[in-house]
């Protein structure tokens, strides 16, 4: 799925985190306003992180490339000790729905991807599953779909503030601006979808959001930067 866009943390003091989200995709020309929004990109990037798909080595040319101040193998041990991990397996299944293991007949398996479960029983007549399904290498899976109304019940208890600046490099809006639809502002307008903007100069907002526990920033640390998918939005 192609990056909607690029989030850098600039500081990251108790339970305040302050960066810039840069619109990196013209297809979704806005920082997201609901709370839900900066609750999937803590989300998201504990997920880059448990699974090592972020470190200090950035190999991009133009300076906008996904980094971590620390290495893959230091992420993945933060991660593994936060104090709320299971909050966030929790959430992250709020977005993107829970992986099911099953037979290729569709029959529940255990974790280890080998056992059926007993009493057998398929996962349709047990999950409300959506159209994904598959194979990794350990067994056939399926997924569950996500839960918009519990994710933003969450989102409602987690955020307790969300703010964003006024868009820089947008050159149709004035920096001071205040914005009285933002449903309907495009950031790209005025701008050449076609041109190959450097980093420095695409489209981006700052955001400070503060949490109800220091806990859900425990993994986030200034100078971090990754693409994401996230828009707030459950599959």
């Amino acid at each position: 799925m192609t990056s909607i866009f690029t989030v850098s943390v600039d500081s990251v003091e108790g339970s305040t985190l302050r960066g810039r989200v840069h619109v990196i995709n013209p297809d979704v020309p806005s920082v997201p306003q609901e709370t839900v929004f900066p609750l999937s990109l803590l989300v998201d990037a504990w997920w880059h992180l448990d699974n090592g798909f972020l470190s200090n080595e950035d190999s991009s040319e133009g300076g906008g490339g996904e980094r971590y101040p620390f290495t893959e193998e230091s992420g993945k041990a933060i991660t593994a000790g936060m104090q709320l991990k299971g909050e966030f397996w929790k959430l992250h299944e709020l977005i993107l729905g829970k992986t099911i293991r099953v037979t290729k007949d569709g029959y529940l398996l255990t974790d280890d991807g080998k056992t059926v479960l007993e009493p057998r029983r398929k996962a349709k007549d047990v999950y409300e599953l959506d159209r994904s399904n598959g194979y990794d290498g350990i067994s056939h899976y399926v997924m569950t779909s996500g839960n918009a109304g519990e994710f933003s019940q969450c989102a409602a208890d987690i955020v307790t503030s969300y703010d964003i600046s006024p868009y820089r490099n947008a050159p149709h809006l004035s920096e001071a601006a205040v914005l009285e639809d933002p449903e309907e502002l495009d950031v790209w307008d005025g701008l050449e979808l076609g041109e190959d903007y450097s980093f420095a100069e695409i489209p981006y907002a700052e955001i400070v959001v503060t949490v109800s526990d220091a806990g859900y920033l425990e993994h986030m640390v200034a100078g971090m930067r990754w693409d994401t998918t996230m828009t707030g939005h459950v599959c």
